[in-house]
């Protein structure tokens, strides 16, 4: 994330180059000039020297209005940026809230049905299970006497099962 600075600075037109070396611009846009007029640039602090000089001021007095014009742009950018964004890029203050959904439509028609599928074939009967065996000694809470169950007749006494016969 970036932070911006709460004043404008100047930046550097040109960057400091070997001593007595021509000044010349780079493959990457930027000026090259001498450690001398570097080191003599970066010393000026004060423009007062052009404006009261009237050669220098009549000489430079068109270069003067448009780095004024370029100054009052970079603030008013500056302005903006910090405004719109705040001073900290990572809470910018142009996030703002998450605003409201749309209304939703009217819902559709529900589809028709679709058709009954047919119905599978019944299948064949199994074959009959095998006859079980006779049994003997099952409890049925007590009874005693005879059931017919089927062809077999089943003998009780005191609740067991005594006899199955066919």
């Amino acid at each position: 994330m970036a932070n911006i600075d709460d004043n404008i600075r100047g930046k550097k037109l040109f960057k400091e180059g070997s001593s007595k070396q021509f000044a010349s611009k780079g493959s990457d846009g930027e000026y090259t000039v001498s450690k001398e007029i570097s080191d003599d640039l970066s010393s000026l602090t004060d423009i007062s020297e052009v404006y009261n000089d009237d050669g220098l001021y009549q000489y430079n007095r068109f270069a003067l209005r448009q780095i004024e014009d370029i100054r009052q742009d970079v603030e008013d950018l500056h302005a903006f940026i910090k405004d719109a964004f705040g001073k900290d890029s990572s809470s910018a203050a142009s996030q703002g809230a998450k605003g409201n959904t749309g209304a939703q439509g009217p819902k559709g028609d529900t589809g028709a049905t679709g058709a009954t599928g047919p119905q599978g074939a019944t299948g064949a009967t199994g074959p009959a299970g095998a006859d079980g065996k006779d049994g003997s000694n099952a409890s049925v809470s007590g009874f005693s006497g005879s059931k017919s169950v089927g062809k077999e007749t089943w003998t009780f006494e005191n609740g067991l099962l005594n006899s199955v016969k066919k």
